[in-house]
């Protein structure tokens, strides 16, 4: 089995999408991560759901994980009202987190060693012909478990 057969379609937003639209795009698809793509439709960061929650949290809950305890519900509506109207570009890390990409013919367990090494839930499959990259899909490490050790 290679990386074109392991690859499913997963959805993907751009930098210039709205950042809480993309937020909800995880929940409803239960993703493992985000996955943005530059203008030239080319994988140009991930961002783990983890990173996500982060970004939700104001700089002093998140070093401060007494007062987190402390602070009520309305620290919740702030935090959406705080992603509200800005882009996923102003959204994402500083530290871009540049998606592992594979070509269509790469093996299991390259992929696996690749989402080791840049301990990341997701790598994305593109197929280069040419100039051209074209994103074939994106295989998650729950869909790499599943080929290693079977299903439930």
């Amino acid at each position: 089995m290679r990386a074109r057969e392991l690859a499913s379609t997963y959805p993907t937003v751009s930098a210039d999408d709205d950042a809480l639209a993309a937020a909800r795009l995880l929940v409803r698809d239960q993703l493992p991560a985000l996955l943005v793509l530059d203008r030239d439709d080319y994988p140009y960061a991930a961002v783990p759901s983890a990173r996500v929650v982060s970004a939700l949290l104001p700089w002093y809950l998140r070093e401060g994980p007494i007062l987190a305890a402390e602070v009520d519900d309305h620290s919740e509506d702030e935090a959406r009202e705080a992603m509200a109207g800005t882009s996923v570009a102003e959204w994402l890390p500083r530290g871009r987190i540049t998606p592992p990409v594979v070509g269509p013919d790469a093996a299991p367990s390259q992929i696996a060693a690749l989402m080791a090494r840049k301990d990341t839930p997701l790598v994305a499959v593109v197929e280069r012909n040419g100039d051209k990259a074209t994103l074939i899909g994106a295989i998650t490490a729950a869909a790499l478990l599943e080929h290693f050790i079977g299903g439930s």
